[in-house]
């Protein structure tokens, strides 16, 4: 299948746009975690002064919101021109829909089985790492008790926040920096394909992004391998929303291993590889949906 400009070899036209093109697009993508994270802890810092509070909950809350609020701006003013939007082929009847969404809630099922179960196996061979994750959980108000307003916050807002920033504004900034030929003065040409090789390199950085921005190895690193997978599930559909449902499956599913725990016992590495394979099965299922041959 060819991609770009027919008659070029899968590759856009020659750009006059040099290395300074880039690395503006790659210092704005650069850009996005910081500013989240900014806002978040001025909102922080603002609602604990005007409610005199230091609930974790009411604090958490007004942080994320104000994450929200930035990222879904920043995206919507990004939208219009982002060169993933509606890229590709997409479910076009209702019931492939439909299947789209049960295989992508599965497949947030299965990669939650996969990362609890290495997790824990692996963090009891490093106590620091492991006590610095189970602190900064405890922080962010997720522990055995989970009140319904962390359970919006974890499994609403922060995906829909994270979404848009990493794989909305970040993603489409590295684009920019990585497909020079398609930022022009006028509108972009309609479903213009990005060539595979470019959009791997733009989604590494907003991959590399959301795992930085988790502020810790543990979760930076499983945080970097799901942003690749969120990612692609952009550029496969060429909707933030799929990636959205995808990425509250996983966060929402994080509630369910205390009911699971017990019935997975001592069967860790079962349930891990079990896990793994639903979730590469489900991922084949999610590229055989969105396959425009299909």
């Amino acid at each position: 299948m060819e991609v770009g400009v027919p008659g070029e070899g899968g590759e856009p036209p020659a750009s006059r746009h040099g290395a300074g093109h880039a690395a503006k697009w790659l210092l704005a993508a650069a850009a996005t975690a910081p500013a989240y994270l900014l806002a978040q802890v001025l909102a922080t810092l603002v609602a604990g002064i005007a409610l005199l509070t230091t609930n974790v909950d009411t604090l958490m809350s007004a942080a994320t919101l104000a994450g929200l609020a930035l990222a879904v701006l920043w995206w919507l003013h990004l939208r219009p021109r982002a060169l993933l939007r509606q890229e590709g082929a997409r479910p076009s009847c209702p019931a492939r829909v439909a299947l789209l969404v049960c295989a992508l809630l599965a497949l947030g099922v299965a990669l939650q089985v996969a990362i609890s179960c290495a997790l824990t196996l692996a963090l009891p061979l490093f106590p620091k790492l492991m006590s610095g994750y189970l602190e900064l959980m405890e922080l962010a108000g997720i522990t055995d008790e989970v009140s319904l307003a962390t359970l919006v916050e974890v499994a609403v807002m922060a995906p829909a926040a994270e979404e848009a920033l990493c794989r909305g504004a970040a993603l489409e900034f590295s684009l920019r920096a990585f497909c020079p030929a398609f930022c022009s003065a006028e509108r972009p040409a309609p479903r213009s394909e990005v060539p595979a090789a470019r959009f791997w390199a733009a989604n590494v950085v907003q991959a590399l992004l959301f795992g930085i921005m988790h502020l810790n190895i543990v979760q930076g690193v499983y945080a970097f391998a799901l942003g690749l997978l969120l990612g692609w599930i952009v550029r496969r559909t060429g909707r933030l929303r799929a990636a959205v449902l995808l990425h509250m499956a996983v966060n929402a599913s994080s509630m369910l291993m205390d009911v699971l725990d017990p019935l997975i016992g001592g069967a860790l590495v079962p349930a891990l590889v079990m896990g793994a394979l639903a979730a590469a099965v489900l991922t084949a299922v999610v590229a055989r949906l969105t396959d425009g041959s299909a």
